[in-house]
C-alpha cells in the first residue's frame, strides 16, 4: 500500500464533509468493528488490499447509503465513492472516483447519476443540475488544468450527466487539487439536496425499478472490464462480485 497515496486523504475529506452535513449516517461495521469488508490479496493472504465501508442513512433523508471501496494492487491505489439517494426518491447519485498509479500522478471523475430523463423532465435537471454550472465551469475552464468535461469512457459516461469533470489522461495531485473546489461544491450541493429536495416525478415503484436497472447498467462488467477483471485479480472474483451487490442494493 502507498505511503504517499493522496487519493485516500481526498476521498476521506469527501465522508468527513458528508457525515458532519447528514449525521444521521451510521456505518455498518465488519465482524472486528472496522471496515465492512476488509480486503486481502488473492496471491498473498496476509497483504492489505484495500477495504470497503458501508454507511447507512438516517431517517427523514433522501440518502440511501454512501460508500467508499479501496482497492491497493501495487503501486495502484483506486479509490470509489458513492452517495446513493433512496432507492424510491428522484434523488440522484453522487459517484467520485481517483485512481492514483505513482506518488504523483492520477485520473479522477465525478458526477451525478441523474434519476430522471431531461426530456420528460426538464424542470427536474433545472432544479437539480443547473445549480452545478458554475463549479462545472469553473472546472473545465482552467486552461492550467488538464481537467476535462468527460470521462475517459463513453458507454460509462452514458449514465453519468453532461455535468461530469474529470480527467481522461493522466493529472498530477496538483491539478486534483486545483479543482477540488468545484469538487466540493457538487458534494455540497448533493448534501443540500438530501434534506430539501421536492420533486413529482414517478410512484416508488418506478423509480425502484429504474434505479435497479440503471446501476445493473452502470456497473455492468461489460463496461469497464479492465477495471473489473484488475479488482478480480486481486482479490478474487467472489469477493469482487460482493463488492457489486454490495455498492448496487439499496439498504432502505
Amino acid at each position: 500500500m502507498s505511503s504517499g497515496s493522496f487519493s485516500l486523504p481526498f476521498v476521506n475529506e469527501l465522508v468527513a464533509r458528508s457525515l458532519v452535513a447528514l449525521p444521521g449516517f451510521s456505518e455498518r461495521t465488519g465482524e472486528t468493528g472496522g471496515p465492512l469488508l476488509q480486503l486481502r490479496a488473492l496471491e498473498a493472504p496476509h497483504a492489505d488490499a484495500g477495504f470497503l465501508r458501508l454507511w447507512s442513512a438516517g431517517p427523514g433523508s433522501c440518502a440511501d447509503r454512501m460508500v467508499h471501496f479501496r482497492l491497493c494492487a501495487g503501486p495502484v491505489d483506486t479509490q470509489l465513492f458513492f452517495l446513493f439517494g433512496r432507492a424510491d426518491s428522484v434523488m440522484p447519485h453522487f459517484h467520485a472516483q481517483v485512481v492514483q498509479f505513482s506518488p504523483e500522478a492520477c485520473v479522477f471523475n465525478v458526477d451525478f447519476l441523474p434519476r430522471l430523463d431531461a426530456v420528460d423532465y426538464p424542470q427536474y435537471f433545472r432544479q437539480v443540475f443547473d445549480p452545478l454550472n458554475m463549479p462545472y465551469w469553473k472546472a473545465i475552464n482552467d486552461y492550467q488544468n488538464v481537467c476535462s468535461h468527460a470521462p475517459g469512457n463513453p458507454a460509462i459516461a452514458t449514465y453519468l450527466s453532461h455535468w461530469s469533470i474529470g480527467t481522461s489522461r493522466p493529472a498530477t495531485a496538483t491539478e486534483l487539487a486545483k479543482v477540488t473546489p468545484s469538487i466540493h461544491g457538487y458534494l455540497a450541493h448533493w448534501l443540500e439536496l438530501a434534506g430539501a429536495l421536492r420533486f413529482d416525478g414517478p410512484d416508488a415503484a418506478l423509480l425502484r425499478q429504474r434505479d435497479m436497472k440503471h446501476l445493473e447498467c452502470f456497473l455492468d462488467e461489460s463496461l469497464d472490464p479492465r477495471a473489473w477483471k484488475g479488482v478480480y485479480t486481486v482479490v478474487g472474483k467472489e469477493v469482487g462480485q460482493q463488492i457489486r451487490q454490495i455498492i448496487a442494493t439499496p439498504l432502505q
